[in-house]
């Protein structure tokens, strides 16, 4: 019989059991589905982290490590490879027409320039099943001739092997079992994307649809010898550029192109480029302002109310600190929408409150008024927590010392208590700096980075932080989806926030030291 020496073994045993459980199961079913997608990367970390997990987890000797190892395996999957990743896309041309490497924009570019033969390029066919089982398509050129045809070419057939119905269409085939209707509409979706060479000159047929095939004709060639595309019809030669592009002799560029290495173009064309560089600047300065205020307001306020509510002569101290922690416990999502919802122009309670219509929204500067209050009425919980926990420790003889000596409580404020709560929280305020100067959703959420400033085309908006512009560049403006240029605007975001933490934690160690 099994005994256990501790009683808390067993639940800690089953826990194990269970955790070392999920991950392989998930790492069995993930993996080989990694695999079959051609995500090597993806499938070794996942398989090599578990492996890890199971040796730390199994073994004895590695207490420590069992507390660290999960966060630090999630920390380089969600974290340090996502930033690596994004450095990378910074230096290429990744963006809509350059998603792919050069031979999958080939393959798609002469895929895409087949066009129909001729005015009528439609040719009647059957779906039928050769002596070997194998599915393959029957065609009736216009010469009455007919063919077999699959993946690898066509083959003629002796006319009187083949027979017809009144109106021409095929009825039977010696050697081959046409498929009814219902069988067709079963095996239809192989054929979808079959190019079948006709055995003319970059010229094949592909399934229209139950009962036609249409013939095509390529456009285009590419030239493996002399790396260019020629178009067959005008002869125009395509060569290949630096910016991973085919361009014509008349300057004209074949789409798809393919993904490249570009250096530092995309910094260029971000400094340099007066769409990108005049809204930049003022995004730029807006995203230093918009966290300043709100860690400046929303401070204070908490400071001021964790102060009021600390006051001994204050009775029902654990109501009003619970109602005041209440916007900290709502989803920020759920909140958000709610303020745009009571910040509406026509329809919202705010402006039916007040005796004029304020545009909150829409207005430049009423939109960033906006955007302040939301983070002020969402942000001050957490800092009224935190400035409660920063009071509650001061020394009481420090106080006591000074009010003895005569200070007024202003001065016992100003000097005392102000100093000591920001030397204690001075980490959790540049937390805070650093988490709103790219808070994303408070912006997307609100006003989406509006209202639009005119001269940036669309780029940028009023309120709009160097995260949602980033975005605006990656999904919304122009082509849309511009990788490259998003990824190296969201690097400047991310050496920006690591110098402006680290010298901040550098002179907060300064200001410990004064102390």
């Amino acid at each position: 019989m099994l005994k256990f020496r501790n009683s808390h073994t067993l639940p800690s045993l089953l826990l194990k059991i269970f955790f070392l459980g999920g991950v392989n199961s998930f790492a069995l079913w993930s993996v080989p589905i990694l695999i079959s997608n051609d995500s090597f990367l993806y499938a070794a970390y996942v398989g090599l982290s578990t492996l890890i997990l199971d040796y730390v987890f199994l073994s004895k000797r590695f207490v420590a490590a069992k507390y660290i190892v999960p966060g630090a395996l999630l920390l380089v999957a969600f974290q340090i490879y996502p930033a690596i990743y994004t450095g990378y896309v910074a230096f290429t041309n990744f963006s809509v027409g350059h998603e792919f490497d050069k031979e999958t924009a080939l393959d798609s570019m002469i895929d895409n320039s087949y066009a129909p033969v001729g005015d009528d390029s439609i040719y009647p066919m059957r779906i039928a099943r050769d002596g070997a089982g194998k599915n393959v398509v029957l065609i009736k050129e216009k010469n009455g001739t007919i063919f077999a045809g699959d993946a690898k070419g066509v083959t003629a057939l002796p006319p009187a092997s083949v027979s017809f119905d009144g109106e021409g269409n095929i009825t039977s085939a010696a050697g081959y079992t046409l498929l009814d209707e219902n069988q067709t509409s079963q095996v239809l979706d192989q054929f979808n994307e079959l190019m079948i060479p006709s055995g003319e000159v970059n010229t094949t047929y592909r399934v229209f649809d139950f009962t036609t095939v249409e013939k095509l004709k390529a456009t285009l060639r590419y030239d493996r010898a002399g790396d260019f595309v020629q178009n067959l019809e005008t002869g125009e030669i395509y060569r290949p550029n630096d910016n991973g592009s085919f361009i014509g002799e008349s300057g004209e560029e074949i789409e798809p192109g393919w993904t490249v290495r570009v250096g530092w173009r995309n910094f260029e064309r971000i400094f340099g480029d007066d769409r990108y560089r005049a809204p930049l600047v003022r995004v730029l300065v807006w995203t230093f302002i918009y966290p300043f205020l709100i860690v400046l307001m929303t401070f204070f306020l908490g400071l001021f109310l964790a102060l009021a509510l600390n006051h001994p002569k204050l009775k029902p101290k654990k109501i009003y600190r619970t109602l005041l922690i209440v916007p900290y416990a709502m989803p920020s999502v759920l909140s958000i929408l709610t303020w745009k919802g009571m910040l509406n122009e026509q329809y919202g309670i705010v402006n039916k409150l007040l005796p004029g219509t304020i545009p909150w929204l829409s207005d430049p500067w009423w939109a960033k008024a906006a955007v302040l209050l939301v983070a002020l009425w969402a942000g001050t919980p957490y800092m009224f927590l935190i400035a409660t926990g920063a009071i509650q420790a001061l020394s009481t003889e420090i106080v006591e010392a000074a009010e003895v000596d005569g200070a007024s409580p202003r001065k016992v404020f100003w000097n005392i208590k102000l100093p000591l709560v920001v030397i204690a929280l001075t980490p959790l305020l540049i937390a805070s700096y650093a988490y709103n100067f790219s808070n994303f959703g408070s912006i997307y959420l609100l006003t989406g980075g509006g209202p639009v400033i005119l001269e940036s085309g669309g780029i940028a908006g009023h309120t709009d932080i160097l995260i949602s512009y980033t975005y605006n560049l990656a999904f919304t403006a122009g082509k849309g989806r511009d990788y490259g240029l998003a990824s190296a605007v969201s690097f400047i975001n991310f050496v920006l926030v690591a110098f402006l933490s680290w010298n901040a934690f550098k002179r907060s160690k300064q200001m410990e030291n004064i102390t």
